[in-house]
């Protein structure tokens, strides 16, 4: 395989389309300073992926886009194309091309023969072939002073490049990330695990409980529905049994009901007939009570009327005797105007008088009050006893003295007037005979009532002899119908006795169909509460329960068993009913997480397997090879230095806990001692790194080489050294040089010339067969 051609557009200072054509062997691309002749190298490294814009000469992927003062283009693209017939590229196809694009407005795209590809797919297949970027096939310019004065373990990197140990520790450090991520991975799962544990232990407690629970919960199921069928059907069967009672209860109901009806209608008949008799004994009892109300009244009266007789002829008797005192009294007290000496004798006396009648018409006043049928002349008696105290306080006066006995009369008889006038004796005289006037009216008054009182005594005697004989004749009828109502009374009492023993008898079995309908209540009601109350707490239909369920062959055990049962649940006590499918739903992730984890375990162990597989291949392809590499370093540095020797020399490192190497070059470059290259002219540096590079490149095939201009820095003496061993090296290799040597022109088997144009932009000439191996589009 080798490198037919390279065409470039748009490509830094290519600006037209612009094809290099390559042969086998040794070509040479000269050109002045500035005209573009490196930018062939940039673009090779470009289309196989290089994406520093530093290792382009570039601040930015922009600046690979051709730009001038008058003109800016908007795409840069470069195609490479291999010769594949000897399938060197693992592609079926006898020539291959690859292409990259870049856009100003930003975005690459890759092509494999004009089909769009990734990065990843070019970088895969050249790197396998020793032609990737990275692997030092293509030399830019400068690069080759670097090369000298690396650090052993970079000139180490170099060498695993191009022998392609890197891919190998690309796949270490993946795996090595990828083991990282997996033991992250082990500990966030174990904590995750652990922390799942301290929720799954309780769980499984809480789930066992739970279970157990459900299967107690469910064997009261299945009790409570066998017991619950059981007591339905014994509760059926005691209502079909009060049902036929209540309706045999209600027929003899009937049945004694019809009797009291006809003992009634005999009864109605029997009232009926002698309701005429009932009605005359109703109308002569009632005439016989009012005789007899009559005759009470009447004699009432009579006793009555006797006691006022009695009343009045005591009054008569007293006011006769009471107006003798007054009269004797008045005829006693004498007053003469001439006689003024024997009335003061005598006044003493007088006065004694008059007390004593008022005393004694006031023991008549008490007399009359307590005397029944006496109020009209205690009225008149109350009136003249008034006047007879005027008279005896008119007399008080006359004497002048308050006293009422002869001891309090006798101590004022000092202080009394000397001597009483005749108008206040006239006046006195006066007083004493209207006194005696009432008095007198007052035993006319009785007498006279008296009278009247007996004549109405004398009629009410009569009228009652009268009233004695009419209920007399009453009675005789009255006894003649008592003794038929007697009768009837016998007759209703036997009908009513009857009538009483069948409404007892009917009021029993009233009493009977009551608690037969309570009876049919209380089974109504405890059947609606033992279906209500299964039907809540299981959420079944009757018409399922009587499917799937059987009754219980004896009641009383069921009811142990449930009493059982239900002091079980309640020995649960907090119960959680999710438990069990929470402790399924955390074991299935604890499983998971198990799994997970052994999984991890198994890929770390695995990882670390073939970390430690890798590290083995690593060290094998290296030592088996370094050797090699040592030699050749020797016999090139020996054809660059006749007089000198050089050697590589490995130094042990230990990078990120993996053992490694570093590469040392000690050289003498033939003044027989080891100098450090630090201390080398740059030719003597740069022959260093050539016999460096091709001590690695005579050990790993790659189907073309790309030195940009990698001999500037060689004298005439070094130059032919170094010419002689690219002609040795060429050997069944494609070498492009990019040069200013003349003597490196010479080898060439092909050269083209770079020059600029005024444009700005880069022309391909050629020196050799011009017209058939370039073109300008």
């Amino acid at each position: 395989m080798y490198l037919k051609n390279i065409t470039l557009r748009g490509f830094k200072s290519f600006a037209k389309k612009s094809q290099l054509i390559f042969e086998p062997g040794i070509s040479v691309i000269v050109g002045p300073n500035g005209s573009g002749k490196s930018n062939i190298a940039d673009a090779l490294s470009w289309v196989l992926g290089m994406q520093s814009p530093k290792s382009l000469r570039a601040t930015s992927m922009d600046d690979v886009i051709f730009r001038s003062r008058n003109e800016e283009l908007g795409i840069a693209e470069v195609s490479l194309l291999f010769d594949n017939r000897d399938k060197f590229l693992p592609l079926d196809f006898a020539e291959v091309k690859f292409t990259r694009r870049v856009f100003t407005k930003g975005g690459s795209e890759y092509y494999i023969n004009s089909t769009p590809v990734r990065l990843t797919d070019i970088l895969d297949i050249t790197a396998e072939q020793g032609i990737g970027k990275g692997l030092y096939t293509i030399i830019n310019q400068g690069q080759i002073d670097e090369l000298a004065l690396l650090k052993p373990l970079d000139r180490k990197f170099i060498v695993d490049e191009i022998l392609g140990i890197s891919k190998h520790k690309t796949r270490r450090a993946k795996s090595k990330s990828k083991l990282a991520k997996v033991s992250t991975d082990i500990e966030r799962v174990s904590d995750l695990m652990l922390e799942v544990k301290r929720t799954l232990d309780p769980l499984e407690l809480a789930s066992r409980k739970a279970q157990q629970y459900f299967g107690v919960l469910n064997d009261l199921k299945e009790s409570e529905m066998s017991l619950f069928i059981a007591e339905f059907n014994s509760l059926n069967a005691s209502w079909n049994s009060e049902s036929a009672n209540y309706e045999s209860k209600k027929n003899e109901i009937e049945k004694y009901a019809g009797e009291i009806l006809n003992l009634y209608s005999e009864k109605n008949r029997y009232e009926e007939s002698f309701s005429k008799k009932q009605e005359l004994f109703n109308q002569l009892k009632d005439r016989i009570e009012s005789f007899n109300e009559i005759s009470n009244r009447l004699e009432n009266f009579s006793a009555i009327t006797g006691s006022k007789i009695r009343v009045f002829n005591t009054l008569s008797s007293m006011f006769e005797n009471q107006y003798e005192n007054i009269k004797n009294t008045a005829s006693e007290i004498k007053f003469e105007k001439t006689k003024r000496n024997e009335f003061e004798d005598n006044k003493l006396s007088a006065y004694e008088k008059l007390l004593a009648l008022k005393s004694s018409f006031n023991d008549m006043i008490i007399k009359i009050k307590n005397t029944p049928g006496a109020g009209e002349i205690l009225a008149e008696a109350e009136r003249y006893y008034s006047q007879l105290e005027d008279t005896v306080d008119y007399f008080r006066k006359i004497l002048g003295t308050n006293a009422e006995s002869n001891e309090e009369i006798v101590k004022s008889e000092g202080s009394k007037k000397d001597f009483v006038n005749s108008k206040d004796i006239n006046k006195f005289e006066t007083g004493m005979k209207k006194n005696l006037e009432n008095i007198k009216l007052l035993r006319q008054y009785c007498l006279k009532k008296m009278k009247e009182s007996e004549k109405f005594f004398t009629i009410l005697d009569t009228f009652n002899t009268l009233s004695l004989k009419l209920k007399k004749i009453l009675l005789a009828r009255f006894d003649n119908l008592l003794k038929d109502i007697n009768e009837y009374n016998t007759q209703e009492s036997r009908l009513l006795s009857k009538i009483n023993e069948l409404s007892l008898k009917k009021q029993s079995i009233e009493n009977e169909i009551y608690r037969a309908e309570l009876q049919r209540e209380q089974i109504r009601e405890k059947v609606k509460n033992i279906s209500e109350e299964i039907i809540e707490n299981y959420n079944l239909t009757l018409d399922y329960i009587f499917k799937n369920y059987g009754p219980s062959e004896d009641i009383e055990k069921s009811k142990r068993i449930v009493k059982k049962l239900k002091t079980e649940l309640k020995n649960y006590g907090s119960i959680n009913p999710n438990a069990t499918t929470e402790y399924k739903v955390i074991k299935e992730r604890y499983d998971f997480l198990d799994i997970q984890y052994k999984d991890l375990t198994e890929s770390k162990k695995k990882l670390e397997e073939l970390i430690h597989e890798i590290n083995l291949k690593i060290e094998e392809m290296f030592t088996s090879r370094f050797d090699e590499i040592n030699k050749n370093f020797g016999n090139y540095f020996r054809a660059l230095f006749p007089l000198g020797a050089g050697e590589m020399i490995l130094l042990k490192i230990e990078i990120e806990g993996e053992k490694d190497f570093g590469i040392d070059l000690k050289v003498d470059i033939g003044n027989n001692k080891m100098v450090p290259l630090s201390l080398l002219s740059g030719g003597e540096k740069a022959l260093v790194s050539i016999a460096f590079l091709f001590s690695i490149f005579s050990i790993n095939y790659s189907p073309f080489y790309v030195f940009d201009e990698i001999d500037a820095a060689l004298d005439d003496m070094n130059l032919n050294r170094f010419i002689s061993l690219v002609k040795k090296f060429a050997s069944g290799r494609q070498v492009i040089i990019i040069t200013h040597q003349k003597k490196t022109m010479e080898i060439a088997d092909t050269i083209y010339g770079i020059t600029m144009q005024s444009t700005g932009m880069s022309k391909i000439v050629s020196e050799k067969n011009l017209n058939k191996n370039a073109e300008i589009n």
